[in-house]
């Protein structure tokens, strides 16, 4: 009995120590506004309202700021994710592990009504340009065929391939139909951009990357070929690749997806950037007042969020002017996601301006300032499928 005591008693005593160790080293530790390793805002300790209390936010905002707060949490985080992934585990955090990539898992949208209400009336706004809306697949359907066996898009994939009558109900959200959709209840005089997906399906079989590895944006490459598309729906004369300076800016990028999971295995990305020797810009953000002559920001290259580096992160309000460009060529207003940003530079050689919205960042709408610039003669609407359903600038678009 005494040496069952005894036992009892020393883990106790380690149970207690180790707790002590932890909180002691919680409180002596430096806090941080911002995880790079998971490229995100770390919870703050919560406000005390009496409100908060009784509703249970206070408590809630309590247990979030500890959660990301823990001693060692990065690492912590990046064992227990690694374990899983070597006891074959196949999906974590809305995250498929692929065998060389890692790749979001796709939800079926719920907000499809808000997003074509919101489209069309930009389409209805506009009065003396053409508006026209491509919606970009992601990785998870273009490269479905390297998801795991049992994910939901693989068994989507085989569904689709079955000869004969299709039985049963589709195990899972498809993209493409989402795309198709929404294109389709568009106002009649909006330009529906068609054919990305087919592109973007031939050029799946060249050597070159269309979507990150680590993250979930297209490459630069990926968006050339988004690019082409634009240009055939347009009747623009897309300018080969090969007129372009291509540098490779960066060999170790881990992007968002990887901030999920941090998990070593899976090797970093290269950033390849696009310049046309003839541009003679002016690159002009209205938020922070900065003047720059170059699409890109080689300062986001020391840092964690690398994609970044294209048209210099988030912004409301872009101006960029191409003086290489004849006057009389006009002005496109582009209205977009992050996935526009390493597409836009394609875009300088055909207009002699591009005014490019972000309306989770820029308020008033948009269709007010096309219809104020005479010199604008399209307006482009370009969302990914896999961010759009919770993009929360989607009710800025009028």
């Amino acid at each position: 009995m005494k040496k069952e005591n005894i036992s009892k008693r020393i883990c106790v005593y380690l149970t207690a120590a180790l707790l002590a160790v932890f909180s002691m080293a919680f409180f002596l530790t430096p806090g941080k506004d911002f995880s790079e390793s998971e490229n995100r805002s770390l919870a703050k300790w919560p406000e005390f309202s009496v409100t908060g209390l009784t509703s249970g936010r206070y408590t809630e905002g309590i247990k979030d700021y500890l959660s990301d707060h823990f001693p060692k949490r990065d690492e912590l985080l990046k064992l227990i994710n690694s374990t899983e992934r070597i006891s074959g585990r196949r999906e974590i955090n809305g995250v498929y592990l692929c065998e060389d990539r890692l790749i979001n898992s796709y939800e079926e949208p719920v907000n499809v009504e808000k997003d074509i209400e919101q489209f069309s009336k930009l389409t209805d706004n506009v009065e003396n340009a053409r508006v026209s809306i491509m919606l970009m697949p992601t990785a998870t359907s273009m490269y479905s065929d390297k998801l795991p066996a049992g994910s939901p898009h693989a068994r989507l994939e085989l569904w689709k391939a079955r000869d004969g009558v299709k039985t049963g109900a589709m195990p899972a959200a498809d993209e493409q139909e989402t795309i198709t959709d929404i294109l389709n209840a568009m106002p009649e005089k909006a330009n529906r951009i068609y054919p990305v997906t087919q592109l973007l399906e031939a050029a799946a079989s060249d050597e070159a990357e269309l979507y990150y590895r680590t993250d979930h944006h297209w490459t630069t490459y990926g968006a050339y070929i988004g690019y082409t598309a634009i240009c055939k729906s347009l009747g623009l004369e897309a300018t080969p690749l090969e007129e372009f300076e291509k540098t490779v800016v960066s060999t170790d990028f881990y992007g968002s997806i990887y901030s999920k999971i941090n998990d070593d295995h899976f090797m970093p990305d290269e950033i390849v950037s696009y310049s046309h020797p003839s541009w003679d810009l002016k690159v002009e953000y209205a938020d922070s007042g900065v003047v720059t002559d170059t699409p890109y920001d080689p300062e986001y290259l020391d840092k964690r969020d690398k994609y970044s580096y294209f048209l210099s992160n988030q912004h409301g309000f872009i101006t960029i002017t191409n003086e290489a460009v004849a006057k009389d060529a006009g002005a496109m207003a582009l209205v977009k996601d992050s996935y526009a940003n390493c597409l836009v530079p394609f875009l300088l050689n055909h207009y002699r301006t591009l005014y490019i919205f972000d309306t989770r960042y820029h308020k008033g709408g948009v269709s007010k300032f096309v219809n104020s610039h005479e010199d604008i003669k399209e307006v482009l609407i370009l969302y990914n499928t896999g961010t759009l359903d919770k993009d929360t600038g989607i009710g800025g678009i009028y």
